[in-house]
């Protein structure tokens, strides 16, 4: 009687996950997050099978296993699969393949699953009779968005962890009919806030928010620099509100690539007498066809509502003077 060839797939990680679903927020080889490599591995067993033959390993979208369409290409901007496996080609003895999936990949995957395909054959030399006998398996995956933006006050000198002391007075001028007025100019604040962009590594497109403005401040410019002693030369653009990011970021999957935000702020002729608090909030997309949005939590990967993640910064109160002796000419307006 002719053997069987019995093919057991092992995950090289996550082992435990088996499934995966629309809800799945938990990263892994079947349920990817883009730009990190996940690694696939199988092992052959069966008498007369030693895992020497070759192996095929392909990714398709298309559910009927077999065909020749909808095999999605290697570095076609879905995947991007490496290690000892070529992609789809069959090789003596390579039972593991990387792939990292791509931001493109995860839009693609809101339709329709990706499947990992991995084709065994092997020449079995138990006789009778001897034969080469054929196996395969498949895993469904489902890139995840985990995309997740925080943002914080800055700690370092610049930073001032939040608070900042109300800036010079940088104009006072005495107008000169027949009631004096006094025109003062309040000079102007700067205000930095830390941004981390996690759970996925490549380029994402920032955009600001900024609210607490009094009727006579104004916003003189918003940039941001990867170091917080930086040029600040990545400039935004006005529209509606919204201060959106000239130049694209980098985000690192673990956190460690900062953004730090500069907001400039004319006060005009805003006294600022009570503390002033102005939030400043981040919002980010994942560039692709369409965007992804960032998500709520590590545990929440919906989308965060726009411009969900904030921070409050507060601009002390200057002194109050209060004539002793006679009154002040007044301000102007």
């Amino acid at each position: 009687m002719k053997k069987q060839l019995l093919l057991v797939l092992l995950l090289a990680l996550f082992a435990g996950i088996t499934s995966v679903n629309a809800q799945n927020c938990t990263p892994g080889p079947l349920a990817p997050v883009p730009g990190v490599p996940y690694n696939y591995s199988a092992t052959i067993a069966g008498s007369g099978y030693d895992g020497t033959g070759p192996f095929t390993w392909y990714v398709t979208t298309n559910p009927n296993l077999l065909s020749a369409t909808g095999v999605v290409t290697n570095g076609g901007g879905e995947i991007i699969a490496t290690g000892a496996g070529a992609y789809n080609t069959p090789i003596n003895g390579a039972n593991a393949i990387t792939i990292e999936w791509t931001s493109q990949a995860i839009i693609n995957a809101t339709s329709t699953p990706y499947y990992l395909v991995i084709k065994y054959s092997q020449d079995n030399s138990t006789p009778p009779p001897t034969c080469t006998a054929m196996n395969m398996k498949v895993w469904q995956i489902k890139p995840i968005n985990k995309f997740l933006l925080a943002i914080n006050s800055f700690s370092g000198a610049i930073g001032k962890d939040g608070v900042y002391c109300a800036a010079d007075i940088t104009g006072a001028v005495v107008n000169t009919p027949a009631t004096p007025t006094v025109t003062y100019t309040y000079g102007e604040n700067t205000l930095y806030a830390e941004v981390t962009a996690s759970y996925y590594a490549g380029p994402w497109l920032p955009s600001f928010q900024i609210s607490g403005l009094e009727v006579d401040q104004s916003i003189t410019s918003v940039t941001w620099d990867v170091a917080p002693g930086g040029a600040y030369a990545n400039t935004t653009t006005l529209n509606a509100g919204v201060y959106t990011s000239n130049s694209n970021a980098t985000a690192a999957y673990d956190g460690s690539t900062k953004l730090y935000v500069k907001v400039v702020i004319a006060n005009n002729n805003f006294e600022n007498l009570a503390d002033n608090a102005i939030k400043i909030a981040v919002d980010g997309i994942i560039p692709g066809t369409p965007p992804l949005n960032d998500v709520i939590s590590n545990a929440d990967c919906n989308p965060e509502v726009a411009f969900g993640k904030n921070v409050d910064q507060t601009i002390k109160a200057r002194p109050t003077i209060t004539e002793g002796t006679g009154t002040f000419i007044p301000k102007n307006p």
